[in-house]
């Protein structure tokens, strides 16, 4: 019964001494700020009108959207059908990038 009290007492000190070193985890940041406020709401200002402000649950910066181009759209069809004549669209797991079949 001695053996048992003590081994409680023991563990018990080495919990607390566990908990006590946990207390300044994270340790302190520097918060102090460079820029003032006014400059803050200039840069997301200028971030909203580059569509650069990330507006969805996953946290991916927003990408922009690819240039539209100079093809019509009846090339573009014309270019797909060409691609897959040729068996450039069909790919599997292991074919990255697609190699003709």
């Amino acid at each position: 019964m001695k053996t048992l009290v003590s081994a409680l007492i023991l563990s018990a000190s080495f919990i607390g001494a566990a908990q006590a070193g946990e207390l300044d985890y994270p340790p302190a940041l520097n918060t102090q700020s460079t820029v003032t406020r006014a400059q803050v709401q200039q840069e997301l200002a200028a971030a909203r009108a580059n569509g650069e402000l990330v507006s969805g649950e996953e946290g991916y910066a927003a990408a922009p959207f690819a240039h539209a181009g100079d093809k019509s759209r009846a090339q573009v069809q014309k270019e797909l059908a060409a691609a897959r004549s040729q068996g450039l669209t069909d790919s599997g797991e292991l074919d990255y990038p697609p190699v003709a079949g």
